[in-house]
């Protein structure tokens, strides 16, 4: 790497050291994929005061059911095809895009797709600090 030198691997993440002395965060998403037969994948990334970010994995046929969002939502597909329900709406949504989800919204997520769901769920600010 041109001006960071890599550090110690934990188990959360690859932490690397720039070249300004400071460290980041390095979270490789493949490796935390976790799909299930049973039931939708879950892993959570980030878990911090204002922040909050999972990445879930549904199989063909598995979905998220429907509930409130219990903060603003920022959802994500990182590979694969889903379906988004949001209040009236439906949207089916692949890579690249966003899809802002107000708090206390109703929504639900399902994968209708003969391929894996990956999408990442972003929370802020944390839900534990909505009153």
């Amino acid at each position: 790497m041109k001006y960071s030198e890599k550090t110690a691997r934990n188990e959360e993440n690859e932490r690397i050291k720039t070249h300004a002395g400071v460290y980041m965060n390095v979270i490789d998403l493949k490796e935390k994929e976790v799909f299930k037969k049973e039931d939708r994948g879950f892993a959570n990334l980030v878990d911090e005061k204002y922040l909050q970010m999972n990445q879930v994995c549904l199989e063909p046929g598995q979905q998220v059911p429907h509930h409130n969002a219990n903060s603003n939502v920022t959802l994500m597909v990182v590979h694969g095809e889903g379906t988004f329900h949001v209040g009236n709406e439906v949207m089916r949504i692949g890579p690249r895009i966003l899809l802002r989800v107000p708090f206390q919204s109703p929504m639900s997520i399902k994968n209708e797709s003969k391929e894996r769901l990956a999408f990442l769920v972003i929370k802020a600010p944390h839900p534990n600090e909505i009153n």
